[in-house]
């Protein structure tokens, strides 16, 4: 998923404000997810799931500044039995070591009672079949 830090993205030194990498990462997931056929809102509404994160751990290894584009890439690491570990990392455009590494767990849960459940059957088949950088 390309990004680009916008001046809005960035604190007064210029540089990437640090929340502001978890908007990208949060659009490759949206995309991943939604291009397997299961966005947010169908999780909810159709099938009574969320999968809210539990764990979040961020490296910012190298500067990205004001204006720096680049991509955000994102696949599935660990699929458990109600939990999915997403590592990600951000590379500027034209380097090959990531800016920013991390990774985090989310759990699937139903929504009245935001008790854990399985991941569905048919999200766990496309996330083991998919998800992985090239």
């Amino acid at each position: 998923m390309p990004f680009v830090v916008y001046w809005g993205d960035a604190d007064p030194a210029q540089l990437i404000f640090y929340p502001n990498v978890f908007r990208y990462v949060m659009q490759a997931e949206h995309e991943l997810f939604t291009r397997m056929g299961f966005s947010t809102i169908r999780m909810m509404e159709e099938l009574g799931i969320a999968n809210p994160r539990v764990h979040v751990e961020v490296d910012y290894e190298r500067p990205l500044w004001v204006y720096d584009r680049g991509v955000c890439r994102l696949w599935v690491s660990r699929i458990g039995r109600s939990s999915l570990r997403l590592d990600f990392v951000l590379v500027k455009e034209g380097e090959t070591e990531p800016a920013v590494r991390g990774h985090m767990v989310q759990v699937f849960v139903e929504t009245r009672t935001m008790q854990p459940v399985p991941i569905p059957e048919a999200l766990r088949r496309a996330l083991e079949s998919g998800g992985h950088p090239d």
